[in-house]
């Protein structure tokens, strides 16, 4: 007993450390925030129990509650579908050529290292009207397009998320796709499969675990996404729900209505990753049977 009373002792030491932060910066701030989102607070004064009342203004009053959706779901979609598309699109060329592979590898994964602020600036400036874009566009004979407009923004601010994050989904994809087993791929070139075949019925089943994992990260990203939003604006065509709370609270220092938009993320997060997890794990093949 007394070693097991030890062993339990030494455990929640090491984890201490884990357990310390997480209650300082994860727990309470999320037990506080739900409370927060019953009251109505400006940062002054003490909060105001109110009940539901931010949540039904939020889903009755709110001018641009379903628009925040709206675009939070539209910028989900397309990031998550384009990254994993042309992720697993390259990491295939990738690994088809071994002597280029680490060079490739490399070059693709360099936007992924650039600082997010450095990123956006540069996309900022060729997204100018007199940007290095439009000036390709101008030598081309074609008019200056207004990339960051009510009409573009939204294509603009994807196009840039893009860009930044195959280099992680082929950093990831490559090693899996490497480790398909060639014996599988031969035996189907024996039975006359042509590519298409064989990366449908071999290499997509066997990098299913780790496509999965990046399709469950890349929309709880997604649904939080408001950087590429908060730095190059585009107005209520590219606001989503994220920066919609950040407005809220730093801004207009609505606490409480903040608070309330937070969890209702939350609770969208949670259920949408739950759908996929229930639905979407059943095509997922694993190696052991599990």
């Amino acid at each position: 007993m007394k070693r097991q009373t030890k062993t339990v002792v030494q455990f929640l030491g090491y984890v201490s450390p884990w357990l310390v932060g997480f209650s300082c910066f994860g727990l309470f701030p999320m037990v506080y925030s739900l409370y927060m989102s019953f009251c109505s607070y400006m940062m002054v004064g003490k909060p105001i129990w109110i009940g539901f009342q931010n949540f039904i203004d939020l889903f009755t009053k709110e001018r641009f509650f379903y628009k925040t959706f709206a675009n939070t779901f539209v910028f989900m979609t397309a990031t998550t579908v384009a990254t994993l598309v042309l992720g697993l699109l390259f990491s295939v060329l990738i690994n088809s050529i071994p002597r280029c592979k680490r060079f490739f590898q490399t070059v693709y994964y360099l936007p992924a290292i650039l600082p997010f602020i450095a990123g956006t600036m540069l996309w900022e400036s060729m997204y100018a009207r007199f940007g290095i874009l439009n000036g390709i566009l101008g030598n081309l004979g074609l008019g200056p397009i207004e990339f960051l407009n009510t009409n573009n923004a939204m294509t603009s601010l994807v196009v840039m998320s893009v860009w930044g994050g195959i280099g992680g989904k082929i950093t990831m994809l490559l090693p899996a796709v490497a480790a398909v087993p060639q014996e599988q791929l031969e035996s189907m070139d024996l039975d006359g499969a042509n590519a298409w075949s064989k990366f449908v019925h071999v290499t997509l089943p066997m990098i299913s675990p780790t496509l999965f994992y990046l399709l469950i990260m890349d929309i709880i990203g997604g649904l939080q996404a408001y950087g590429p939003m908060m730095m190059l604006g585009g107005g209520t065509a590219t606001i989503t729900a994220t920066l919609q709370i950040y407005n809220y609270a730093m801004i207009d220092h609505l606490m409480g209505y903040a608070s309330a938009y937070a969890w209702i993320v939350f609770v969208l997060v949670l259920i949408v990753t739950v759908i996929f997890f229930k639905f979407g794990g059943r095509k997922v093949y694993y190696a052991d049977g599990d």
